[in-house]
């Protein structure tokens, strides 16, 4: 038996990479001598009840998925081997462990949902920084989805979609606040000042020897009514203008929240587009949105160097999805590679053909330059069309008007919109290059995370 042991043992795959260790999260867990059994390879049937490793406890459970899922890589068995660890009556220190190394898992097997939920958990009820999550590597596949950015207005130290809305608020009138300080304490003042003036007043008309003058009573009174009359103006006009920009505000952040869809699995919300693209939505008929597409084929490259995508919404029953120019041009040039390219030298079809694998590189870490596409496919368009349908009524553009545009600008505000085609012209004038120093005054702000 133990020569079999041996020789199951020697079969391990070796310098496989580690994904993540558990003592990132909790004190190393002190490893035994329990022999190595073999789990089912992912995506091979399921191992027999009788072939999967039984663990003697949670600690145990939590070291052999690590092991196994550094050596084997097998996600299956580690989620299972976390899960079983969970019900073992684990410590605070093993279920912290348990649960954040599950939620690495999960996301390697793209289970995002169930990922933030075994993250939230180790941070809420077990006391994991926040911090470690955000710089984790085997994690950065599950900050990019949208449902961690949900999830962290729900973890300890993290920040809700409200929270970032008056933040933005504040930000596009950093004065703002200081001015209603400082109103409202001269209001206050002003205030008190109008009561001790209306005591000094009645004594006034009631008369006798000590009872101050009226006409100096009266000329104090109009002064202190006038003040507060003008303080309270404009600490109304601060308090609205605030309200009116808060939900502006809430309205860009439930924009950033749409998603866009990338191919090959990847959908990202459009706030990871932010600092790099300016989205122009076209919404409308299948035939105006084409249209307006290709009347910007003109400005098609002026419009590139101001990092602008068209965002295509069809308010029509969905046809095959037309592809984007440079994925297009990309196929084009790999065809040419295969097919030895008459008219292309060796070194130009060596180039063509390895393009489109260098822009495959580093895709689970924020956005590459194949990502930023000339036409950027919604992913959910539900969605987009009941956002374009409140924000129409909420600008005051005309319902009856199917056919809109909405330009969206780097930081995530909200810059034109109208019915009908966008002004490709107008906007190549007004917007500035994305290497133009007036972009990083006007609306540059660098990616969020």
């Amino acid at each position: 038996m133990a020569t079999m042991l041996a020789r199951r043992a020697s079969l391990l795959p070796r310098g496989a990479r580690p994904c993540f260790v558990a003592s990132r999260v909790a004190p190393r867990l002190a490893s035994r001598g329990v022999p190595v059994v073999f789990a089912a390879k992912q995506g091979s049937p399921a191992a027999s009840k009788s072939q999967q490793y039984q663990p003697t406890s949670a600690r145990d459970a939590i070291e052999r998925g690590t092991e196994v899922f550094k050596n084997q890589n097998n996600l299956d068995e580690a989620v299972r081997l976390y899960r079983v660890g969970l019900e073992m009556q684990p410590n605070d220190d093993e279920a912290r462990a348990a649960l954040y190394n599950l939620g690495c898992a999960l996301t390697k097997q793209k289970k995002f949902s169930e990922a933030v939920e075994a993250i939230e958990r180790a941070i809420n009820d077990y006391g994991l920084k926040l911090i470690v999550a955000l710089r984790d590597d085997d994690l950065r596949l599950l900050r990019e989805r949208r449902e961690w950015m949900d999830a962290l207005g729900r973890m300890k130290g993290g920040m809700s979609r409200q929270t970032k809305a008056d933040l933005r608020t504040e930000a596009k009138a950093p004065f703002r606040l200081p001015r209603l300080i400082l109103f409202g304490g001269l209001l206050a003042g002003a205030g008190l000042g109008l009561m001790v003036i209306l005591t000094r007043l009645a004594k006034s008309l009631q008369g006798g020897p000590d009872a101050p003058d009226l006409n100096e009573s009266l000329t104090n009174l109009g002064i202190n009514v006038t003040a507060v009359a003008v303080l309270s103006w404009l600490v109304y006009r601060d308090v609205s203008s605030k309200q009116a920009e808060l939900r502006i505000t809430t309205r860009e952040e439930g924009l950033g929240r749409l998603q866009v869809d990338l191919g090959k699995d990847r959908v990202l919300p459009l706030l990871k587009f932010r600092g790099q693209v300016r989205p122009v939505i076209v919404a409308g008929s299948r035939s105006f949105v084409e249209k307006a597409i290709k009347e910007a084929e003109g400005q098609y490259l002026n419009l590139r160097d101001r990092a602008v995508s068209v965002v295509p919404i069809i308010f029509e029953k969905a046809q095959a999805v037309e592809l984007d120019p440079e994925d297009k041009l990309r196929l084009l040039k790999k065809e040419f590679a295969k097919e030895g390219a008459k008219g292309f030298g060796d070194e130009s079809a060596k180039k063509a053909a390895s393009e489109p694998k260098a822009k495959k590189v580093s895709v689970l870490g924020g956005l590459v330059e194949a990502d930023k596409k000339w036409r950027l496919e919604a992913y959910d368009t539900d969605e987009w069309k009941a956002w374009i349908l409140e924000q129409k009524e909420f600008s005051g553009l005309s319902t009856t008007e199917p056919n809109c545009y909405i330009q969206v600008q780097l930081d995530g505000t909200v810059r034109s919109s109208g019915t009908g085609s966008p002004p490709w012209d107008k906007l190549v004038e007004e917007l500035p290059l994305l290497s133009d120093f007036r972009t990083r005054l006007t609306d540059g702000v660098g990616p969020q995370e």
